[in-house]
C-alpha cells in the first residue's frame, strides 16, 4: 500500500468508529447493556458486525466507549469555558455547572446511566470502568479549575480534587435522582439555573478566603 493510502485509511478510523459509537448510544439507550446486541449495533450503525470487532473486542468495550465519548464531549465543551479565571468567581463558576447538568441531564445520557446502575451488580468491574472514564474524568476537570482559582486567591481550597466532588454534588440537588427516576420534567433549563446558583453560593461562601 502507498503511503497516501495509509494516510487515507488512518484518516477514515476516527469517522468509522465515531459511527459505531453513535449507533451503540442509540441501541444501549433503547435497549440497555444485557439486550443490546452487536448484531443491531451493527444494523444501527450501518456497518458490519465484522467492522465493529476491527474497532472494539466485545459488546463491554463499546459500551464504555459511549460513555468515554460522552465525557471526552463534555471535557471539550469545558475547555472553552476553563480558562484563567476569570474577575468574578460565582459567575465563572455558574456557567461551568450549567454545562455540566446540562450534559448529565439530557435524556440520552440519563437513559445510559440507568442501563448501567441496573447492570452494575452483575458486572462490577464495568461500573468501575464506566466510572473511571466518566464522572472521574470530569472531576478531575473541575478539580484542575478550581485549583487555578487558589493560586488566583479568589478562593482557599486546600484538596481541590474534594472541592470538585463537593462542587458537583451541589449542582446536581434532586435533578439527577428525579432525572433517573423519571418523575423530572423537562425542558429543565430554570431548575438547573436556580439550582446551579444556590450550589455557586453555598460552595463560594464555604471557600471565600
Amino acid at each position: 500500500m502507498s503511503q497516501p493510502q495509509v494516510h487515507a485509511a488512518a484518516a477514515r478510523v476516527p469517522a468509522k468508529r465515531q459511527q459505531i459509537v453513535a449507533g451503540a448510544r442509540q441501541v444501549f439507550t433503547e435497549l440497555g447493556f444485557e439486550r443490546a446486541s452487536v448484531d443491531l449495533i451493527a444494523a444501527r450503525a450501518g456497518v458490519s458486525k465484522a467492522t465493529i470487532y476491527n474497532h472494539y473486542e466485545d459488546k463491554k468495550a463499546l459500551f464504555v466507549a459511549c460513555i468515554a465519548q460522552d465525557a471526552e464531549d463534555l471535557r471539550a465543551g469545558l475547555r472553552a469555558c476553563l480558562g484563567e479565571p476569570a474577575a468574578e468567581v460565582q459567575q465563572a463558576l455558574q456557567v461551568i455547572g450549567e454545562k455540566i447538568l446540562g450534559v448529565f441531564l439530557s435524556p440520552p445520557i440519563v437513559a445510559l446511566y440507568r442501563h448501567i446502575t441496573a447492570e452494575a451488580a452483575r458486572f462490577p468491574d464495568l461500573g468501575r470502568i464506566v466510572f473511571d472514564r466518566g464522572p472521574t474524568v470530569i472531576h478531575r476537570a473541575v478539580a484542575s479549575y478550581l485549583e487555578r482559582w487558589n493560586r488566583s486567591g479568589a478562593l482557599r481550597i486546600d484538596d481541590p480534587a474534594a472541592a470538585a466532588v463537593q462542587f458537583l454534588a451541589l449542582c446536581q440537588g434532586d435533578l439527577l435522582s428525579r432525572a433517573r427516576l423519571a418523575v423530572l420534567e423537562y425542558p429543565v433549563d430554570a431548575e438547573v439555573r436556580e439550582t446551579v446558583k444556590r450550589a455557586v453560593r453555598t460552595f463560594v461562601r464555604a471557600y471565600r478566603p
